[in-house]
């Protein structure tokens, strides 16, 4: 056996009760009746404790859909986060967070640290980004990629050259990869791009694709819908949306969302009737 003498390693310990998994989407889950620190970067699915805290401890990196616990979740490095669900959220001086939507008694940050986000739902996340819809789609496509570290040499500007160089469309760039027959689209200059109301219709439409809330014949038709909209084919959704969302049982939030924005925009697309001569 070897000798652990000397051995600068940590010691593990798991609490009994503890769920760790790996979600559908590849991500790491852990979820844990009493306390969770955690001491090392990382990007996870679920972040949980079931009874006690959750403290990130000063310069770890920490991604995650969800951060969950009873009682407070303390930050004293870095917090990137879709949803925080806690009694108490804690920014220390040093902290930040990038928080989409947190469900919190009370929050308490520091006079140092930085709080990005905080909606109070995704129906507010909807109406902000709606009215925005115009800035939001001009912003660079972002890698799945982590950025390369900002050089200190380029100061300021650095964020400026790396948002030209992710959004450039030059016209010597290859075309967009045909996969499984749907094609990946990167418009250049002069593509046709969807109007905005349907631009939302797509993404909420795209959000509902495989998912469990929808029977068979459901997602069929979903799947057309959301065709018709990748291929730009406004003229063919102008006159079968109706019986198409028509066909959908159940429809979830996100679907009937999408139906309103398809609705109005088309509503507001007619031409009004002219008047007739006295």
């Amino acid at each position: 056996m070897a000798k652990l003498e000397g051995s600068a390693s940590a010691t593990m310990i798991i609490p009994s009760g503890t769920e760790i998994e790996v979600d559908a989407h590849g991500q790491l889950s852990i979820r844990t009746p009493g306390n969770l620190v955690l001491q090392n970067s990382g990007a996870f699915g679920t972040l949980e404790s079931v009874h006690g805290s959750i403290r990130i401890e000063r310069g770890v990196e920490i991604e995650a859909a969800t951060v969950r616990c009873a009682d407070a979740c303390y930050v004293q490095g870095s917090l990137t986060a879709w949803k925080v669900i806690a009694r108490t959220l804690h920014l220390e001086d040093t902290a930040e967070a990038h928080i989409v939507l947190q469900e919190t008694e009370s929050l308490d940050v520091g006079r140092g640290a930085r709080l990005v986000g905080n909606f109070h739902s995704e129906d507010e996340l909807f109406l902000l980004f709606s009215r925005f819809a115009d800035q939001v789609r001009s912003l660079p496509i972002y890698s799945s990629r982590r950025r390369t570290p900002r050089p200190a040499s380029l100061g300021g500007d650095a964020e400026m050259v790396q948002a030209l160089a992710e959004g450039s469309t030059g016209e010597d760039e290859p075309e967009a990869a045909d996969v499984g027959g749907r094609r990946e689209d990167h418009p250049g200059p002069g593509a046709n791009v969807l109007p905005e109301a349907l631009s939302f219709a797509h993404a909420l439409l795209e959000r509902e694709v495989g998912g469990t809330e929808l029977g068979r014949s459901s997602q069929r038709v979903l799947r057309e819908l959301v065709k018709l909209l990748d291929e730009g084919d406004v003229e063919t959704l102008r006159h079968v949306h109706r019986t198409l969302f028509g066909r959908i049982t159940e429809p979830t939030d996100n679907v009937r969302k999408a139906e309103w924005l398809v609705q109005d925009h088309f509503a507001d697309a007619e031409p009004e009737a002219p008047d007739m001569p006295s």
